[in-house]
């Protein structure tokens, strides 16, 4: 049996990608058998090695808050690449010429982190605003800072299944993730569809779940939403409609379940039988068996497709 962890200095890389901790299940894994469960396995036992300029953007942005929450050294540094002599511009990424300036830039500072100069500035600009820009939020965040621990990496065992998430801010009392996102997008009403989209609902019931089996606490859990564009404004959400809703009443805690808790739950008990079973079956998990056992599906034509026809006119 594994003991539940938390580690506090485990590098990304190290985190997501090595073989040390490869048995553990996250939260994207957990949401891969909304696919189906035949899905889940491929992607567990093929996992992408996902690299895109938002992706780039967002580490950033996170590596940047979890310095300042830690109060550690921040070691990114701009690279903008050598210029063509004969356009008089940035030698592209893919090129040869690019590829050796950065080799030897990383040679000459180890330890070192690239990231673009316009990144940077962007970052610290939304970071301001966090800290500053809001003359409500603003004051809360800050106290978040102050008080939390950023990317601490939290494993554990529950029921035969091995389990991993890593927390961007923790406090005593609430779980925080950042989420950066385009303009208008942190108002609640239209963060919502992210939600659902994106199953950040879901992620936050894992989280809070497993928290609570390692450390025996409940703990609230916020989205704090922010613009990746002028005026990088931003909105302190509430998931305890969506996760575990954490309430005390009459000096007892009253823990009540919201969509998203009850959706992680079920895909937890079908990872767990997955694996108890070592069968992980296809979209016919789906389908309810008929009389006869068999998965073959029998899907209703919908409502406002049999009104279309029988309200057929030429």
């Amino acid at each position: 049996m594994k003991l539940p962890s938390i580690f506090d200095n485990i590098e990304n890389e190290r985190y997501h990608r090595s073989e040390e901790f490869s048995d553990y299940f996250s939260s994207s894994q957990i949401k891969n058998y909304l696919v189906s469960p035949k899905y889940s396995r491929y992607a567990w036992l093929n996992p992408e090695d996902k690299t895109s300029d938002a992706l780039e953007f967002g580490s950033l942005y996170h590596d940047a808050l979890a310095c300042k929450v830690n109060k550690t050294d921040f070691n990114y540094t701009s690279f903008e690449g050598p210029i063509n002599p004969k356009t008089g511009k940035q030698y592209g990424e893919d090129t040869q010429a690019y590829q050796s300036a950065k080799i030897e830039f990383l040679s000459a500072n180890p330890g070192v982190k690239l990231c673009k100069q316009d990144h940077m500035n962007v970052v610290n600009e939304m970071i301001n605003q966090l800290s500053m820009g809001d003359e409500n939020l603003s004051p809360i965040i800050c106290n978040f800072i102050k008080n939390g621990k950023a990317e601490q990496s939290h494993f554990c065992e529950y029921q035969g299944g091995l389990f991993k998430y890593r927390t961007d801010l923790k406090t005593k009392n609430c779980i925080l993730d950042w989420k950066t996102t385009n303009l208008e997008n942190p108002k609640p009403e239209n963060f919502e569809r992210q939600i659902v989209d994106f199953g950040y609902h879901i992620s936050a019931a894992m989280y809070q779940f497993f928290d609570h089996e390692i450390t025996g606490r409940w703990r609230k859990f916020y989205w704090v939403v922010q613009e990746k564009q002028p005026p990088y404004d931003f909105t302190i959400i509430d998931a305890a409609r969506w996760a575990w809703d954490i309430t005390t009443i009459n000096g007892e805690q009253v823990i009540e379940a919201g969509p998203g808790a009850i959706l992680f739950m079920k895909l937890l008990e079908t990872h767990l039988i997955c694996l108890e079973r070592q069968s992980w079956p296809g979209y016919s998990s789906f389908t309810m068996p008929d009389w006869k056992n068999r998965r073959i599906a029998t899907p209703e034509p919908p409502g406002w497709y049999k009104n279309r026809i029988i309200n057929f006119y030429l």
